[in-house]
């Protein structure tokens, strides 16, 4: 039975450190050093209208660049609508709507989170009339550990205000697979289940001793 408990353990843990690597690994990667590869396609958007926004989008990566929070007003003044503007962040309470609490995202995010890049070049950029939906890729590399680098997926809404494409909705998520994470999480369940079970035995035989 021990010897059991033992390859077990060995074997979840083993899962474990698994799911970890499958987690943190970037699943685009090859994409990153691939100038001419789209891997959500090129969307619809003609040449012309498609620079215009590229052009955008290497300001917004210029601003999370440099992350220079003094050029912060400007930045959001070039880059986001003033109305109906809604972010979400890589967070489950961030859900930032207006341009005062999304300044206050981009701030954190320059003061705080880590160097961000976006493969703007390769996004796909589809338009209708004066509206454009975007996606790219990126990754993170945190402040925290610079060994920390974790892959990102970038959405967004740009609209045309007075002949500038700006940003009027934006999603950052996080380009993880936590497929092995809910494996593990099964198994975990499934041994805890056996272990109650095996305790209750236990238990109970221990009373029934007691008793007699």
């Amino acid at each position: 039975m021990k010897i059991i408990q033992q390859i077990f353990k060995v074997l979840l843990i083993s899962i474990l450190l698994y799911s970890v690597i499958i987690i943190l690994g970037h699943p685009h990667e090859a994409y990153y050093d691939a100038n001419d590869t789209f891997i959500f396609s090129n969307g619809n958007a003609p040449d012309s209208i498609r620079s215009e926004i590229i052009e955008q989008l290497y300001k917004f990566q210029y601003g999370y660049t440099n992350r220079d929070t003094s050029q912060l007003k400007p930045f959001m003044k070039q880059l986001f609508s003033q109305e109906n503007i809604l972010v979400l962040g890589t967070m489950p309470n961030e859900i930032l709507i207006g341009q005062e609490k999304v300044s206050k995202l981009v701030f954190s995010d320059w003061k705080g989170w880590g160097d961000c890049t976006f493969l703007m070049k390769n996004a796909h950029i589809s338009t209708s009339e004066n509206v454009a939906w975007i996606s790219t890729i990126g990754y993170v590399k945190f402040d925290l550990s610079r060994f920390l680098i974790l892959p990102l997926r970038l959405s967004a809404v740009m609209v045309k205000e007075h002949l500038t494409w700006k940003f009027q909705y934006m999603q950052f998520q996080f380009d993880l697979d936590f497929t092995f994470l809910l494996l593990t999480i099964m198994l975990l369940i499934i041994w805890l289940t056996a272990s109650l079970v095996i305790l209750t035995i236990m238990v109970v035989k221990f009373f029934r001793k007691t008793n007699k």
